[in-house]
């Protein structure tokens, strides 16, 4: 009887979970967001390429992680494709902001609206903001990360990341 409650309650979860998921288009690996989305040159394997992937994937995992912003892009017509679309571009965005602030042109990164509102000028205001609060998150997960990966990803931005031709890191 016990056997039969705990397969029982397994069964829900399953269900629940594939309720939860939004289906999309997957890369080799199975995954949406890929490293060469963010090289299209040999020479363009660099560090910071490296830390905007692993942005992207942050930023998707944080929204993937709010069951209620999920299900309100997915009550919008915003499927896992385009969640990861815009986990690609708005991790882009973010590139020039950290270019940008290390230069010295800006003090500190910016968190902007404005890409959300441009990758998806549909889905209202709560829900850009939702979305602006997931990659401010991300980026704070993503730099707490930083703090102990001994890549320097953003120190030594120009440096070749070896990471791209490794599955190790990506698969």
């Amino acid at each position: 009887m016990m056997t039969d409650l705990i397969g029982a309650m397994l069964r829900q979860v399953v269900a629940l979970g594939k309720a939860n998921a939004l289906p999309g288009p997957t890369g080799e690996n199975g995954k949406q967001i890929t490293p060469d989305q963010f090289y299209s040159k040999e020479r363009e394997k660099t560090k910071l390429n490296w830390f905007c992937f692993e942005y992207a994937l942050e930023l998707e995992k944080s929204i993937r992680a709010d069951r209620g912003l999920w299900s309100k892009l997915s009550r919008k017509g915003v499927d896992a494709a385009q969640v990861a679309g815009f986990c690609v571009d708005y991790s882009k965005h973010m590139k020039k902001e950290v270019l940008l602030q290390v230069s010295g042109r800006i003090p500190q990164v910016r968190i902007r609206y404005e890409p959300i509102e441009n990758f998806f000028p549909t889905i209202g205001d709560a829900l850009v903001d939702q979305l602006l609060t997931a990659a401010a998150k991300a980026w704070d997960s993503q730099l707490e990360c930083c703090i102990v990966c001994p890549t320097r990803c953003i120190s030594e931005k120009g440096q070749r990341s070896m990471m791209f031709d490794d599955p190790f890191y990506w698969e």
